[in-house]
């Protein structure tokens, strides 16, 4: 009776351990989901913010003014660059989602990428410039993923998986 009483304990205690498992596995998926969500919503927070930066009426001027090349002063400059790194910033970090698994590749938007970076977007920034300067102290991952899917793959062009 004792060994039973016994094994009866031992298998409740398992059963409990593996209740527990149980429970912490679907905290962890739950928790996870969360996350995911807070990094689509984060992303959507940097795009708005990019956005209302493109539309101040003195970044429209410096923008548009580099485009066409006529001559710009140091501060006009300074405004095209600066939304730049924003804009290229914005960037890594998306695929610093992506490489943790927040973001899927398809949240990605690759192809408006590849339309800046190519000088085809909507906004005359000069995120060639800034990449071109700035991808030594970008996210080595990052930037093979830049070079492979961005800069290799003009907008228009056959898309490779990567």
């Amino acid at each position: 009776m004792g060994a039973d009483f016994g094994q009866i304990i031992s298998l409740g205690a398992n059963i409990g351990v593996i209740a527990g498992l149980i429970f912490l596995a679907m905290e962890i998926r739950q928790n996870n989901k969360f996350l995911a969500a807070q990094a689509r919503y984060s992303l959507r927070q940097y795009r708005t913010d990019i956005a209302d930066s493109l539309m101040l009426p003195h970044v429209i001027d410096a923008t548009h003014k580099w485009a066409r090349g006529e001559d710009i002063t140091s501060e006009e400059r300074s405004t095209g660059l600066m939304v730049a790194i924003k804009i290229v910033e914005l960037w890594e970090w998306q695929f610093g989602e992506h490489a943790a698994g927040m973001l899927q590749k398809d949240e990605l938007p690759i192809g408006a990428w590849r339309l800046w970076f190519h000088d085809k977007g909507p906004f005359p920034v000069p995120v060639r410039e800034i990449y071109d300067m700035r991808k030594g102290v970008l996210n080595a991952e990052f930037v093979r993923f830049f070079e492979e899917n961005i800069v290799a793959q003009p907008p228009g062009e056959a898309q490779h998986s990567a």
